[in-house]
């Protein structure tokens, strides 16, 4: 049975090798991915137990860690492995966005949706721009709940002075419902863009999106103008 395993995966491996992953089916990827962290025991029953209980390969790759150990079978380095494909994708994503400028809505929401995908959890995601409005740096803030992210004013506030940042973007991702912000979003956007704009720094947009892909633009809504307004008062 040990030999018959063994020769099954030489023969994944080689197909993998000469073809790519074209002509696989979603178990067979499956397959491929849990041998790195199973290295004896038949992975095709597991591969499709993990179809079966997510509805796709998208379904598994898109579960927690926590999620996918609820399957048989599953322990905690394969659920790492899995759940942190995502991950590695979306580093990749993020680095090959970062080469553009982020110098309008159709550019930003552009980088945006290289960053920001389907989420378990509450996301934000803070771009820092230069005068120029290209990438120097970003941040995430996340958290294990799928209701909310809590963000401190503070943290985003002492990352612009330490790269001498002259605008800031946020990504904000709720999971489910509509994209539209609420009373806490609100709140802080205000603050944060009071507290940027005393810095000589400026809180360019935030937009928030669902895991639906509809979004919702501070920019587009006239919500800035109406901060940038409300910021010329407060000096006056």
């Amino acid at each position: 049975m040990a030999n018959e395993n063994a020769g099954h995966r030489q023969r994944l491996r080689a197909r993998m090798i000469n073809e790519g992953l074209s002509g696989f089916q979603d178990h067979e990827v499956l397959e491929l991915l849990l041998f790195q962290s199973i290295p004896r025991s038949d992975t095709n029953k597991l591969a499709h137990s993990l179809l079966n209980k997510f509805g796709s390969i998208a379904g598994v790759l898109n579960a927690s860690p926590k999620q996918l150990m609820t399957v048989k079978g599953v322990s905690e380095v394969t659920a790492c492995n899995l759940s942190m494909l995502k991950e590695v994708w979306r580093r990749y994503k993020r680095s090959d966005a970062e080469k553009i400028s982020l110098s309008g809505v159709s550019s930003i929401l552009r980088y945006a949706q290289t960053l920001i995908e389907q989420d378990y959890v509450e996301r934000l995601v803070a771009v820092y721009v230069d005068y120029s409005t290209h990438f120097l740096f970003s941040e995430d803030f996340t958290s294990e709940s799928i209701r909310h992210v809590n963000v401190e004013v503070k943290k985003i506030v002492e990352t612009v002075m330490r790269i001498n940042a002259a605008g800031v973007i946020l990504f904000h991702v709720h999971v489910g419902g509509k994209p539209f912000p609420g009373d806490a979003d609100k709140r802080f956007t205000e603050k944060l863009y009071f507290s940027l704009a005393t810095l000589n720094s400026v809180l360019l947009e935030h937009i928030i999106f669902n895991s639906d892909g509809d979004y919702y633009s501070f920019v587009q809504a006239g919500d800035m103008a109406e901060l940038s307004r409300k910021y010329v008062k407060t000096m006056k």
